[in-house]
């Protein structure tokens, strides 16, 4: 066990930082009709593209400048006068609000909100993204998930309890620089993959 934020995270085989090799679990069956199961062409192909979509992002997130990411958070922290840097979770369980996940090493950060931050945010560490769910629009501009990073790569972590989970996501959102952040929809409750897709964020990764 690795303790982390103040939560023990279980050690895996492959590590517990997004890594090309771990970037992809394959699965046949479809995560968005019951019964469907994808072909070898459809599996080969889609590796590949969501092969090529991680080594876009990657370079994107290394020509950040990391200066400039941190002084965009720390406007956006004294701006809201609401979110606080907290090392541990543990006092977080069961207790509602928003949470910020910051990831220094990519100068990317995901807003996120939950009725248990503590069980969210680990939820994020524990997650496997989807095999047909990688990509989000197309492989020129599809922004990688927050579940598709590891545990170690959140590096701080930011959060504003309350009970109006419903009233600020989105504007948090559009406060933050687009170009450092993972949310890939806008905030607030989306109902179904059609709203997601209307309201989906996609970003130009040729900088």
């Amino acid at each position: 066990m690795v303790k982390h934020f103040g939560v023990n995270i279980r050690e895996k085989s492959d590590g517990l930082k997004l890594t090309r090799d771990n970037y992809i679990k394959v699965n046949n069956r479809s995560s968005f009709k019951k019964g469907k199961v994808y072909s070898d062409s459809y599996i080969n192909k889609h590796i590949e593209d969501c092969l090529y979509n991680y080594d876009l992002n990657v370079e994107y997130f290394r020509l950040l400048p990391k200066q400039e990411f941190n002084k965009e958070l720390m406007r956006f922290v004294s701006k809201t006068k609401l979110f606080k840097e907290i090392t541990d979770l543990v006092s977080l369980n069961e207790v509602p609000g928003y949470y910020i996940m910051v990831l220094d090493e990519y100068s990317q950060a995901y807003i996120g909100r939950s009725t248990n931050i503590k069980n969210r945010i680990q939820s994020h560490w524990n997650k496997q993204k989807e095999f047909d769910r990688l990509i989000f629009g197309s492989k020129e501009k599809s922004i990688l998930s927050i579940d598709s990073f590891k545990a170690l790569d959140t590096t701080r972590i930011f959060v504003y309890p309350t009970d109006e989970l419903e009233e600020h996501e989105d504007n948090f959102i559009n406060l933050f620089d687009n170009k450092y952040l993972l949310n890939r929809t806008k905030g607030g409750t989306l109902v179904g993959l059609i709203e997601a897709i209307i309201n989906r964020k996609t970003r130009d990764l040729s900088i």
